[in-house]
């Protein structure tokens, strides 16, 4: 569980500004991007599964479910306490934020995408739930047939054609690894915290992956399905982690391994590739390889393949994007490169770190100053956080054959005051890792704040962006906008709402997210489908979540 961590308050003007000084030597500077080499890591840190066992199935876990015994509510993630006084740096001298070069200006047409299915998530209001975390970590991956939500900490299944819960009950996640043993196992009072579902297109198998948070013995838990059925029995995986507290895990899946990374103790990265050809056969002998980075590489994002049937180019690296720039302006995403070798383990290396592959993006103002609460509500003077100092979940990834994109968003403050997402469409040649970016906008069209979204892109070109909206009129609700490819570049279409929040978000937590999931649906590679919170009851741990189908027309 998360750690208080000490906040800008806590320290001093003078030591910030020592701090500051620190951080500027080791972070990159755009006017030495040009002289500076990448690093490289070499030598990882390569491991074994701990422990192994094979689950009860889920269906009947799910009739034996019991409510953790206390509500939990997460601290702020990690505090980087440079960026306090990077974020009074990124303003100008009247306060304001700097101007956005990439806020679209021009309205678009109404969004093309029509909303199929639409209905209730877990949380508050859907049966036999309680809720009891703080945030929710909205997540949702798509299969085959089935549909599979998992937040802070319980999981269910849907019918991918209905809607309906599969499960007589909603599943505490952690309760698969009942018996297992080791820090997964729930005897140990752990909870799946920070969860993240996926689904694997390549051996049409789930994952459920969280890490456990218990000092100086911390675990990565990772679920894969024994078959593409979610509701039947798991191969558990219990991996261990670096001695650092393994925050905000995120997870991509790529042809060749599984991609972890994880925050340590709020400054570096501890990226991992997992061997997915063994996991997914139950093969204890499946490696862990992982690097620690040093350079306030936080925050990272692995890609994640969005179709099976053009796959990476054969040995291409997994491309990380993360740890935005939050200098004055931000003017960078920067870029890592992790090639694995499962064969000659040692060979295995990670590069870019401390920022030394950047990739020049439109100048920006963190939102909300990168890590405050500034997002209104109608009926209260509470507001929301906005997790502004980094890119949101997921990176996605396709490949058109002739060319390479990645999607992927992040919130800023743009002119006006309000915050609003920066989206980037990277590309690289059909045989090359080197980003650069084909399009980018920032999506404001009024004073409405829209934070904390995720974005994919269909086999067509077509691309959705999902996200929370409020205002000091309008109660914290869920939206979505889109573009096809003949739209002009860097411009959405009129956004459309998926569903209408009825309550304010009041309590002793300003948390929001941490993050939503916008996924492609495997069947079709059509399809969207999307996640995200919002309150239909007043109050703090009485968040609801939505699922929704989106698809533009254009694509079959």
């Amino acid at each position: 569980m998360k750690k208080n961590r000490k906040r800008i308050s806590d320290f001093s003007v003078p030591a910030l500004l020592v701090l500051c000084v620190a951080v500027m030597c080791a972070l990159p500077a755009s006017a030495q991007e040009s002289s500076v080499q990448p690093r490289v890591l070499t030598n990882p840190t390569v491991n074994l599964p701990i422990h192994f066992a094979i689950s009860a199935p889920l269906s009947e876990l799910a009739k034996q479910e019991v409510s953790p015994p206390y509500n939990f509510h997460e601290v702020h993630p990690p505090y980087r306490p440079h960026l306090q006084l990077l974020k009074q740096l990124a303003r100008d001298n009247q306060g304001r934020p700097v101007t956005d070069e990439a806020l679209q200006t021009s309205i678009g047409p109404n969004v093309g995408a029509s909303i199929g299915l639409n209905f209730l998530g877990l949380g508050y209001g859907f049966p036999d739930y309680s809720t009891q975390w703080v945030p929710p970590d909205t997540n949702m991956a798509v299969g085959d047939t089935q549909v599979a939500e998992f937040v802070n900490s319980v999981f269910d299944v849907f019918d991918k054609s209905t809607g309906d819960p599969l499960l007589s009950a909603p599943a505490q996640g952690y309760n698969l690894f009942t018996g297992a043993g080791g820090n997964c196992d729930p005897s140990t009072g752990n909870y799946s915290v920070d969860p993240i579902v996926q689904w694997d297109k390549l051996a049409h198998r789930w994952m459920l992956l969280w890490n456990t948070f218990y000092s100086g013995s911390y675990t990565t838990c990772m679920a894969i399905s024994k078959t593409k059925d979610a509701t039947g029995s798991w191969y558990l995986y219990q991996y261990p982690q670096n001695d650092g507290f393994p925050d905000y895990p995120k997870w991509g899946v790529w042809s060749d391994a599984y991609y972890q990374t994880q925050n340590i103790s709020g400054y570096n990265a501890y990226v991992c590739a997992y061997e997915s050809a063994k996991l997914v056969k139950g093969n204890s002998k499946a490696q862990q390889i992982c690097f620690t980075t040093d350079g306030f590489d936080t925050s990272l994002q692995p890609g994640d393949i969005d179709s099976a049937s053009t796959l990476p180019p054969k040995g291409e690296p997994e491309v990380y994007l993360g740890a935005i720039d939050n200098s004055n302006p931000g003017t960078h995403v920067y870029e890592y490169l992790f090639h694995v070798d499962f064969v000659h383990p040692k060979k295995s290396t990670f590069k870019g770190v401390g920022g030394t592959m950047p990739i020049k993006v439109a100048k920006f103002s963190l939102a909300c100053g990168g890590f405050s609460d500034c997002i209104p509500q109608k009926g209260t003077s509470d507001v929301n956080e906005a997790l502004g100092d980094r890119l949101m979940y997921r990176l996605a990834y396709r490949n058109f054959g002739d060319h390479q994109t990645w999607l992927v968003t992040h919130d800023v403050t743009t002119t006006g005051g309000q915050v609003g997402p920066r989206w980037y469409e990277f590309r690289a040649p059909k045989d090359s890792t080197k980003l650069t970016v084909y399009q980018q906008g920032t999506f404001a069209p009024d004073s409405n704040y829209r934070w904390m979204g995720s974005i994919a892109m269909d086999k067509a070109g077509d691309i959705a962006l999902g996200y929370s909206i409020s205002s000091s009129s309008m109660y914290p609700s869920i939206s979505f906008t889109g573009r096809v490819p003949s739209d002009s570049k860097g411009t959405m279409e009129t956004e459309a709402q998926i569903v209408a929040g009825t309550a304010a978000h009041n309590g002793s937590s300003e948390r929001w997210g941490d993050y939503s999931a916008m996924r492609v649906d495997p069947s079709d590679d059509c399809t969207f489908w999307y996640t995200q919170e919002y309150y239909l009851s007043e109050g703090d741990y009485t968040w609801s979540s939505q699922i929704a189908s989106l698809k533009f027309p254009g694509c079959s």
